[in-house]
């Protein structure tokens, strides 16, 4: 598959949503029985990366305080400044605290196939009303995908799983028999995330790790999506496949720099404003799983009293879920925390300009 292509940018979940960060893993033993894994190799060191993170603190009698950390879900360079500002801020820390676990276990497979998959008697055409089998097929056979597997699964795990192949993640291999396989990529355009390296970190450390939220309850979000939604996911990944771009992309190298440089109001105008052309329903994609997300977050850090112990905890989720009426941060507001922002920056991250062939990520 070229390396040129534009990334569409209606998978905000990459940046911006609840995707529970294993979804991805699982598409190797969901649709195939075989998979393959290669190590990509790492990227050379980016000078603009800059290690100064955004970090609020929320603090509250009698509760451990909450060092709250905005996190990128894929990162457009492999940059090792970015492991080290990591390390740094999690120096000390009691626990680190992520939305979901990064490494898919056998009952996430079959979480997926139970809530991603529609019976045999059912399919995806009786769902997508904006796109015709005809294009359908097309969009599985542009992204490599075993067509009868495309056909059943969802609009939101289709559209998911060729947006992994538009990544490089995961392409379609076979082994030279009938069935074709989804495998890892030996050359993705994304590297691992934050919330990857901080789980990688705090197991080095034998830091505990608590996670904000089940498959189950991530599978079931999805599931829960506005049927426009999830339609309009699918079409614009589909689109995406044949070089489309879809209006409101913007680039993960945009994210990273406002991401290490620490600038809390750049990474608040890349998650949340509403571009030109966009759709209601490619703005709401993400806008649902943000609200929904962040209260499923908000519940589990309200049942689990907030933590223990002395502290800190490290609270790490996407950058999407800082921002908005909803934000994480106003929940723990509303729970009595006072929350003390970063320090705004005096020459707020100028937001570069795409390069021709840059991977977009909203």
């Amino acid at each position: 598959m070229p390396g040129t292509r534009h990334i569409s940018g209606t998978l905000r979940a990459a940046l911006r949503a609840a995707l529970p960060f294993a979804l991805f893993s699982l598409f190797s033993s969901v649709f195939s029985a075989n998979a393959v894994y290669a190590q990509a190799p790492a990227a050379a060191s980016n000078p603009a990366v800059e290690d100064h993170p955004p970090v609020w603190i929320a603090r509250s009698p009698g509760h451990p305080t909450l060092i709250l950390l905005p996190t990128i879900h894929a990162l457009a360079s492999d940059d090792p400044r970015v492991n080290a500002a990591l390390a740094s801020i999690a120096d000390g820390v009691q626990a680190i605290v992520l939305e979901t676990h990064t490494k898919p276990t056998p009952e996430d497979t079959q979480t997926v196939r139970r809530i991603g998959f529609y019976p045999a008697s059912d399919n995806l055409t009786n769902h997508v009303s904006s796109m015709t089998a005809e294009s359908l097929a097309r969009c599985a056979r542009d992204s490599g995908a075993d067509i009868h597997a495309f056909f059943q699964t969802k609009p939101w795990l289709a559209g998911f799983a060729v947006q992994a192949v538009r990544l490089h993640q995961w392409r379609w291999a076979s082994d030279g028999s009938k069935r074709v396989h989804f495998v890892r990529t030996a050359a993705p355009l994304v590297f691992p995330g934050i919330d990857e390296r901080l789980e990688t970190l705090a197991r080095h450390r034998q830091i505990p790790l608590i996670y904000l939220e089940t498959m189950e309850q991530g599978m079931q979000l999805f599931d829960d999506m506005p049927a426009a939604d999830q339609e309009a996911f699918l079409q614009s990944v589909c689109e995406g496949l044949r070089g489309a771009k879809t209006p409101g992309e913007v680039s993960y190298e945009s994210f990273q720099a406002a991401w290490a440089k620490g600038d809390a109001a750049a990474l608040e105008h890349l998650a949340n404003a509403r571009y030109p052309g966009e759709s209601d329903a490619h703005y709401d994609f993400s806008q649902y799983l943000f609200s929904r997300g962040t209260d499923i977050f908000a519940a589990t850090l309200e049942r689990d009293g907030y933590f223990y112990g002395k502290g800190p905890i490290l609270v790490a989720v996407g950058a999407g879920h800082f921002f908005g009426e909803r934000s994480l941060l106003q929940h723990l507001r509303d729970a009595g925390y006072t929350v003390t922002p970063p320090p705004a920056l005096t020459q707020p991250t100028p937001l570069p300009a795409p390069p021709l062939h840059e991977v977009a990520a909203r």
